[in-house]
């Protein structure tokens, strides 16, 4: 490493005696060489001793005013920087409690979240629920693979060869014996209130009346509907009849088959049961 050599005094010394020695010895140099240049010997006389006396004085006061100053305006730093420090102090704080409620809601939405994600799948698995327990019922329009059986009356035009309701009730009766899901007569949904009954000539599925031909649709295993319908005791009743009195009877599978919903009854009377209570509820 290069040697370093010492800093000069008026590097090193403090700033209050560098200004004061320098501005004095700075006056004393330019007295003297005044005095030389007006061929004055070295002695001052006492007049000049005087003024100069007066001028150190004043100096010396400018001095000691400037210092007190700086020592006040030093007190007046300290106070402000320690002003800044509790402030740094407190906004820390005030950074830090942000800070932890920004955690504990980050953790409330991750929880919130989590909430919202089971109860999304919940309530997933209630509709599809509904959906199923709908399409059971009736109230739900269905599509899928199934039958199309068509009933008419007989060819001879006999009074015994007209279907009657209690024909068209057993159709539908083997159908539900053999699987069916879901069943519609001439686009009127059939549900577990539905009544097939005859009025006048007419046979009427939720008081609607209906005219030959009938068109029954049931959605199920396409693959075994029809040979478990014949297999069903209203199945062997119905096809008993329709021999005997000679109505035209087809029965087809089709894998494309769509029904209507039924429309839901008005409640009257009826009114939905509280769920029971939980252990904990009960007083």
């Amino acid at each position: 490493m290069p040697d370093r050599s010492p800093l000069p005094a008026h590097v090193t010394m403090p700033l209050l005696d560098v200004v004061t020695r320098n501005s004095l010895d700075l006056d004393y140099q330019h007295v003297a060489e005044a005095r030389q240049a007006a061929g004055e010997s070295g002695e001052a006389d006492p007049a000049h001793r005087w003024r100069a006396a007066v001028v150190v004085g004043v100096f010396g006061l400018l001095l000691v005013v400037a210092a007190v100053q700086t020592r006040a305006s030093a007190g007046a730093d300290a106070l402000a920087r320690d002003g800044l420090v509790q402030q740094i102090g407190v906004k820390r704080d005030a950074l830090r409690d942000a800070n932890r409620q920004i955690g504990d809601l980050h953790d409330e939405i991750e929880s919130l979240t989590t909430r919202q994600a089971s109860l999304a799948r919940r309530e997933r698995a209630l509709a599809s629920a509904n959906d199923e327990v709908g399409a059971l019922a009736g109230y739900t329009a269905v599509r899928g693979p199934g039958v199309r059986a068509t009933l008419d009356d007989a060819a001879d035009g006999s009074e015994d060869g007209v279907v009657r309701d209690e024909d068209l009730a057993t159709l539908v009766d083997g159908l539900w014996a053999a699987g069916a899901e879901a069943i519609a007569v001439n686009g009127i949904r059939l549900t577990v209130t539905t009544g097939i009954r005859t009025a006048g000539s007419a046979i009427l599925v939720h008081d609607r009346a209906l005219r030959p031909p009938y068109t029954v649709l049931a959605v199920g295993d396409v693959n075994a509907l029809q040979s478990r319908f014949v297999e069903t005791s209203s199945g062997v009743t119905f096809l008993g009849v329709r021999s005997r009195y000679g109505f035209v009877f087809s029965m087809d599978n089709d894998n494309h088959l769509r029904l209507p919903a039924a429309a839901r009854p008005d409640l009257v009377r009826a009114e939905p049961v509280p769920p029971p209570k939980k252990p904990e509820d009960i007083p």
